[in-house]
């Protein structure tokens, strides 16, 4: 007997991965609604981030990567509150006024735990730190016996926030695990 079933394999398109980091991360905030992706074609996408407060709102404006290019994809993320779209902030910002919109973006997402300044060798870097947590949505991923796209939170946030702003290095950082003392 022989079996005549064909197995279709496919891969989720890039577009889709992306949507979906950010809607898993920046979307697991209550006071953000990721909006669904938009096609507008020829390969250019649009993800809206409807956020409520104008604070929040610019502080994601400006952390966040606004075009991410793919192959011959372009993905376009605007962020909108109060019904306008809000720009990102473009003046020359301090390594304490980026770890000051970390905190004003993330104070309510559920896998931010905090920032903080280091300074190595005379350079400051802006360590955002995020808590134990996997982001795991279904991608198609062959390596993954159900198909999930598993990532630690602080690689994901990484993938689609700025790593660098104003030359000051931002390094995403998991927070360390607590370890508790058995009595």
């Amino acid at each position: 007997m022989t079996m005549n079933k064909k197995v279709r394999i496919s891969l989720s398109p890039p577009e889709f991965t992306y949507f979906n980091e950010i809607k898993y991360s920046i979307g697991k905030d209550p006071l953000v609604r990721v909006g669904p992706l938009q096609d507008h074609g020829d390969g250019q996408f649009v993800i809206s981030l409807h956020v409520k407060g104008l604070k929040k709102a610019k502080a994601l404006a400006t952390l966040l990567v606004a075009d991410k290019g793919i192959g011959e994809i372009n993905i376009h993320v605007q962020v909108i509150s109060g019904g306008k779209a809000i720009s990102p902030i473009t003046r020359t910002l301090t390594p304490k006024e980026i770890a000051g919109l970390y905190r004003a973006a993330f104070r309510t997402n559920r896998f931010f735990h905090f920032v903080a300044l280091r300074v190595i060798f005379g350079n400051t870097f802006v360590y955002p730190v995020f808590k134990i947590k996997v982001v795991q949505f279904f991608n198609d991923d062959l390596s993954d016996f159900y198909g999930n796209y598993n990532n630690v939170a602080a690689f994901v946030f990484r993938n689609v926030l700025r790593n660098d702003i104003n030359g000051v290095p931002i390094q995403f950082s998991t927070d360390k695990k607590s370890s508790k003392k058995r009595k």
